[in-house]
């Protein structure tokens, strides 16, 4: 079997397919924000979008994406040492080799139903199965790539890859330096959607989730609360008794949203919690800054929002070098140790100047039109 897609295509082939995964919420809000830009362009460009490892299988899909947040909350150290065992892996491994089989069956039999005349990867494995496919002449459409952390990982990177697009100029480079044609690699910016692009004013952010105006920090353990301990943390940041407020969003986990409600009111800190929230771009437009850790997306968002991070406890891997990213470019202090973390926190609330030089050096890396971006050279490679 084999699918009529060439650049630029023509024939029968239907849109763009998305292939992203649900590990983590990042890879999904990416497909998402490049699925709006492909809405946004005139005409729209049709589009699907597919959880890659449910070609794979569904339901095994569901365990492993379980036992990636129990190993990244309670087994850091081991997530770490995968990550890192497999950061320089060649192509040609056995290992390698078995990762880019991973539901190729499935991902074909699919290609040759809906004949897509591009696919946009978010996550690294399809990236590879599709270079598998286009190397043994199975498949001959584009081959896109969306890296979304600001570091090159070799699962990333592939030999039938037609475009990635990247963060910063600095995974632009990383990947020039793996052997990666500069003609393959462009700097966009990670895209988010464009509501964190154009957020709303802190006023009127403020008004709308009925928040006092004082120091407002947003902190997040992650979409499926992989910060462990967060109550306990957030409850030692209240004990600072800082005349401000915080906003703790518990995301997708029920448990610590109810951890989260049980912390008991302390002086002048105010706490409000959250569960998943849909409308997170008036979360932060109202805060003057970030606490957590540093997927991709969420480092993105706050750049886009002009808003400062204060990390703590990144995944080991991705996102400590995303932390490395935000610290280097002055746009926020990574606490890499819990004794610093009370005095950290203290400074961000109390020091004003300090994160009115921190916005501006968010400012000056973010990239707010990296979907729109993506979208046009994506309708390049469809041949439109």
């Amino acid at each position: 079997m084999e699918v009529d897609a060439a650049r630029p295509s023509e024939g029968s082939a239907n849109g763009v397919l998305l292939l992203s995964a649900m590990y983590g919420e990042g890879h999904r809000r990416a497909a998402q924000a490049v699925a709006l830009a492909l809405d946004a362009l005139e005409p729209p460009l049709d589009h699907w979008e597919e959880d890659y490892f449910d070609f794979v299988d569904r339901r095994l899909n569901r365990l492993i994406a379980r036992t990636y947040v129990l190993s990244v909350r309670h087994a850091p150290i081991a997530w770490h040492a995968f990550y890192s065992g497999t950061s320089q892996i060649a192509p040609d491994s056995p290992i390698q080799r078995f990762l880019n089989s991973l539901g190729r069956h499935r991902l074909l039999e699919h290609l040759v139903t809906r004949q897509p005349r591009v696919v946009l990867n978010t996550f690294p494995t399809p990236a590879g199965v599709i270079s598998t496919l286009k190397e043994r002449s199975r498949v001959g459409l584009p081959n896109l790539v969306v890296v979304t952390d600001y570091t090159v990982h070799s699962q990333w990177v592939h030999d039938h890859v037609d475009r990635y697009y990247v963060g910063s100029d600095a995974v632009r480079d990383g990947l020039l330096q793996r052997g990666v044609p500069p003609s393959r690699v462009l700097a966009t910016g990670i895209p988010v959607h464009q509501r964190f692009v154009n957020p709303p004013s802190r006023e009127e952010a403020l008004q709308h989730l009925g928040l006092d105006d004082r120091p407002t920090v947003l902190a997040m353990a992650g979409a499926y609360g992989m910060i462990g301990g967060f109550p306990r943390i957030v409850e030692e940041l209240m004990g600072e008794d800082l005349d401000c407020q915080i906003l703790a969003v518990a995301g997708r986990d029920p448990q610590l949203r109810e951890a989260m409600s049980q912390i008991p009111a302390k002086g002048r800190t105010r706490l409000v919690t959250f569960g998943f929230v849909q409308e997170m771009e008036y979360l932060y437009a109202a805060c003057d800054f970030v606490f957590g850790k540093a997927g991709g997306l969420t480092v993105t968002e706050a750049l886009q929002c002009h808003r400062p991070m204060l990390v703590y406890r990144p995944i080991p891997g991705q996102e400590q070098v995303n932390a490395k990213y935000i610290e280097s470019a002055g746009a926020g202090i990574w606490v890499r140790a819990p004794e610093d973390l009370l005095g950290s926190f203290r400074r961000m609330c109390e020091d004003q100047h300090l994160r009115s030089q921190q916005a501006d050096a968010a400012r000056r890396i973010a990239r707010p039109n990296a979907a729109a971006d993506i979208a046009k050279d994506v309708a390049y490679w469809h041949g439109r």
